[in-house]
């Protein structure tokens, strides 16, 4: 069964390499064949593409710095009988391909997994939200779109990622895909990247949440509120 897998990414020079090449030995270890790996390059001006392609990917220009949207781009070149959507800072290996293998075989309409950190994270607040974000997924079934896959027959007919969204996209696709069938959160785990708490200071992520609780639909819906998810910090 061919695999799809969608990257999503923007000036992501400093992680492409490492979760390609990470992505590339998972599969080799879970003896996965065939799959095809594409990346929706969303205006990256750093060589993003570029080092992308070196190591075998299929590069699908976006440009519409929209998540969603540049997720939508990356899965209407996909060929497979399922796509996975992997975030370009989200590292994966064996045992989580090989538990995807698994809910595949078994006809799921899609999912996702349980997230850890890629490294290390000292401060307790980053620490809290992650494990309250893992409880909440379990319990709800809600993939994160660092690790979401999905029958591409099943995405298509809902219509991929609603792009009214720039963040929480992955929520409303959740909601449809149980509709159609079963939805899974993994076991296994994939790392995710905690810079994000390293480029931003707890203020901005507290002005954040404060205006997400008071004006959520236009917060979601209007980027220029959104600078934690859209823009990229040394």
């Amino acid at each position: 069964m061919l695999l799809s897998i969608v990257i999503p990414a923007y000036n992501e020079i400093q992680n492409i390499e490492r979760t390609i090449l990470a992505l590339r030995e998972a599969l080799k270890q879970a003896e996965w064949e065939p799959y095809e790996l594409i990346v929706a390059d969303d205006a990256s001006t750093d060589g993003t593409a570029e080092i992308a392609e070196a190591l075998g990917a299929t590069i699908v220009p976006s440009g519409k710095r929209n998540i969603g949207a540049t997720r939508n781009i990356g899965a209407a070149a996909a060929r497979g009988e399922y796509i996975l959507f992997l975030d370009a800072d989200t590292l994966v290996d064996r045992r989580l391909m090989e538990g995807l293998k698994r809910a595949i075989e078994k006809g799921v309409a899609g999912g996702g997994s349980r997230l850890i950190w890629s490294e290390p994270v000292c401060d307790f607040l980053a620490n809290l939200g992650m494990k309250s974000w893992v409880i909440v997924s379990r319990i709800f079934r809600i993939p994160s779109g660092s690790f979401f896959f999905v029958r591409r027959e099943v995405f298509e007919k809902i219509g991929g990622f609603d792009e009214a969204y720039f963040i929480s996209e992955e929520i409303t696709l959740a909601k449809k895909l149980k509709r159609w069938g079963k939805v899974v959160i993994l076991r296994e785990t994939a790392a995710t990247s905690p810079r994000k708490m390293r480029q931003f200071t707890r203020c901005e992520f507290a002005r954040f949440v404060l205006s997400s609780l008071l004006h959520p639909r236009q917060i979601m819906r209007n980027r220029n509120y959104l600078d934690i998810w859209y823009k990229r910090r040394p």
